[in-house]
């Protein structure tokens, strides 16, 4: 099964803001990188812990009030994609985050998360 940068990008998005993940739209070669992560993960990293949404909705998206402005962008060589957007949590903070992404043979090969770590642990009030 392969798809559109446009349904990776619809796909990458619901993720995002739901935490329901399509494991279909990953290569096989997937990597992921964020703050977080302080380097990459794999595929199979990143679906052990993004797979089941309960961690992610539990520590996240639990104390996300709203997501504004959530805007997408496609790579004028269609294999190039970001997601930019500001979330807004429980306890007034904002955190702007962009999400890139490479797609390859309809599959999503790579997702770098970019966002201020400090920020973002004030935000949820991780220590």
């Amino acid at each position: 099964m392969t798809f559109t940068i446009e349904e990776i990008m619809n796909l990458t998005e619901k993720w995002v803001i739901t935490g329901e993940l399509n494991p279909d739209m990953l290569a096989d070669d997937f990597q992921f990188n964020s703050p977080y992560w302080k380097g990459y993960a794999d595929k199979t990293e990143f679906l052990k812990k993004f797979l089941n949404p309960s961690e992610y909705i539990k520590t996240a998206l639990s104390n996300i009030t709203k997501f504004n402005p959530l805007l997408q962008f496609k790579g004028i060589d269609s294999e190039h994609f970001a997601l930019i957007f500001q979330y807004h949590t429980k306890n007034g903070s904002s955190v702007w985050e962009t999400v890139l992404g490479k797609v390859s043979n309809g599959k999503l090969i790579e997702l770098r998360s970019i966002y201020d770590l400090e920020a973002t642990r004030k935000a949820h009030e991780i220590k």
